[in-house]
């Protein structure tokens, strides 16, 4: 699966709040133990099977959670059966419906101890308040720890701070096995490369936000895509195209293996950034 972008889709929030069936879509595999269930195209959310009950990966906002909570009965679960709810960053289209989630599920909620804190000193930057959406605050039980890893089942994430898009997004890294092939691929979801916070416009107005978390990030960028990744998945299905093979995936195909992803992913996002420092 060589790596491609999509256009954004265009007023998402105006859209899923007002016609959702507009960007609707149904649950799909995209590795041997991970399923993409936002239920709708804007936002990503994924579910991981542990074997011992499933993790949550981010949740899209609140007027889109029933779309998510519809994925996962689609796919012969409820939400008791998640245990874990990792959120990616601190704004509110990834952490928007973990309220909802932790409501169904009693599931703990996790975020960085970094953007747990920009999230309660700045609630303008992260819940992003907005006339036709709801903000549903949420209460981090856990905090990430890059030096321990998240185990449930046989699933251990791996989580890195990479922050710039947040004060304190991160990064997941989680190996699973194929059980046709018995190869085992390294998956990854970067936490936040959006350039629309690394702009010098934007911290003109930002509180917390500074250049030196460009800085960080840029640097972090050409440490991270030397690490390996089998399987390259986006917070936003638009920065890695994948809704275009929805519903072709087998173990034995592997539609979305393509360890040069990962790499030209980064390297795209850092174009971006770079772009704006003109």
């Amino acid at each position: 699966m060589p790596f491609r972008v999509s256009k954004s889709i265009p007023h998402p929030v105006e859209t899923l709040c007002a016609e959702p069936w507009k960007l609707a879509i149904d649950p799909f595999q995209v590795s041997p133990r991970t399923w993409y269930v936002a239920g709708q195209t804007w936002v990503g959310a994924y579910i991981i099977d542990t074997g011992a009950g499933l993790i949550l990966l981010d949740t899209g906002i609140a007027e889109s959670a029933y779309m998510l909570v519809d994925s996962i009965y689609k796919l012969g679960h409820k939400p008791t059966d998640i245990k874990m709810i990792l959120v990616s960053h601190a704004h509110l289209d990834h952490f928007g419906g973990a309220a909802i989630m932790h409501a169904l599920a009693g599931a703990p909620i996790y975020m960085s101890k970094e953007d747990d804190e920009f999230m309660q000193k700045d609630p303008e930057e992260t819940e992003l308040p907005h006339d036709i959406w709801h903000v549903q605050h949420i209460k981090v039980d856990r905090h990430y720890d890059d030096n321990v890893a998240i185990t449930l089942g046989d699933i251990s994430i791996r989580t890195l701070l990479t922050p710039g898009h947040t004060l304190g997004c991160t990064s997941f890294f989680w190996d699973e096995k194929n059980p046709v092939t018995g190869e085992t691929y390294t998956v990854a979801m970067h936490g936040g490369v959006g350039a629309n916070t690394m702009n010098d416009e934007y911290y003109k107005t930002s509180k917390m936000l500074t250049p030196a978390h460009r800085e960080r990030f840029l640097n972090d960028a050409e440490k991270i895509k030397k690490i390996h990744v089998d399987i390259a998945l986006p917070s936003h299905p638009n920065q890695i195209e994948i809704l275009d093979k929805a519903g072709t995936y087998t173990h034995e195909s592997q539609p979305y293996l393509d360890d040069t992803v990962w790499t030209d992913f980064i390297d795209e996002r850092v174009r971006q950034v770079k772009v704006l420092m003109k």
